[in-house]
């Protein structure tokens, strides 16, 4: 059976590993995570079932497919400590923000396929968003072979490599937004006499009901919107609100500025 090798257990590490063994994609004896923390390779082993290591190498040795899911910041030690011992026919797969394929490529010297996916942190739940790319050396067995990987987590997004640093900007980072606002939601909802604990989850259950009624109804947000916006009601207000403080623009500028962060770390 084919083995599969994660270089960094984090948290989206652990995400991918629980989704492929939920989904049966790799048993837990075909699965080794090299990380450098011993309590966390302690408890994933005991959670997981799976082997670990401390060392690189050790991990890259015993795979056919091997992740990298270590912070950009890093990547140089990383590279030059698997260098040695990857192989032409086995892929890599990174999951790293901004670092491209061909950066990759250089760094080994070697003509080893290397795919590019570009996750969230929804995957933790088995409801991410994946988009994925290959390098020069890839093929579609390579890339088929990451969509069923990444299908464990979520769903998953074929896109090209120039696409991915937009990618990072609206659907790595959105999370994030989506949490900010929820935040920003309850803190009116107490400035308005709730509880903590009612605004809490009133902002809570809004966002992911909204989220739901976004998925399952397949209708444009536009739509929704409209839907939900009577003619001179409460609704229309915020949205006025809204609308005179330039949230689209709040919005594009957040965004645009996730993107080029995504570039200078591949400058890195």
């Amino acid at each position: 059976m084919k083995k599969i090798a994660f270089i960094g257990a984090g948290n989206m590490g652990e995400a991918l590993i629980r989704g492929i063994i939920a989904n049966g994609l790799f048993s837990p004896h075909n699965i080794i995570a090299a990380d450098p923390d011993r309590p966390r390779r302690e408890l994933i082993a005991r959670e997981l079932g799976i082997n670990v290591t401390a060392e690189n190498r050790e991990a890259v040795l015993f795979a056919d497919t091997v992740f990298l899911s270590v912070k950009p910041q890093i990547l140089s030690n990383v590279i030059t400590d698997i260098s040695p011992t990857i192989r032409e026919d086995q892929l890599l797969v990174s999951i790293l923000a901004g670092v491209s394929t061909r950066s990759l490529e250089e760094k080994l010297k070697r003509k080893i396929p290397i795919v590019r996916v570009m996750p969230n942190t929804p995957a933790l739940v088995q409801s991410g968003i994946s988009a994925i790319c290959g390098g020069r050396y890839a093929g579609s067995a390579d890339l088929k072979t990451v969509e069923e990987i990444m299908g464990s987590v979520g769903n998953v997004l074929m896109v090209s490599e120039e696409l991915i640093d937009a990618v990072t900007a609206v659907s790595g980072s959105g999370p994030a937004y989506i949490f900010l606002f929820t935040e920003a939601l309850a803190r009116a909802g107490r400035k308005l006499g709730l509880t903590g604990e009612q605004a809490d989850r009133l902002a809570r259950e809004t966002v992911i009901g909204a989220g739901k009624l976004l998925k399952e109804t397949g209708q444009a947000p536009e739509i929704l919107r409209r839907n939900v916006t009577s003619p001179g009601g409460t609704t229309e207000a915020a949205l006025k609100t809204f609308g005179e403080l330039d949230f689209e623009a709040i919005v594009e500028k957040a965004v645009a500025a996730a993107y080029q962060r995504a570039g200078e770390l591949g400058d890195a």
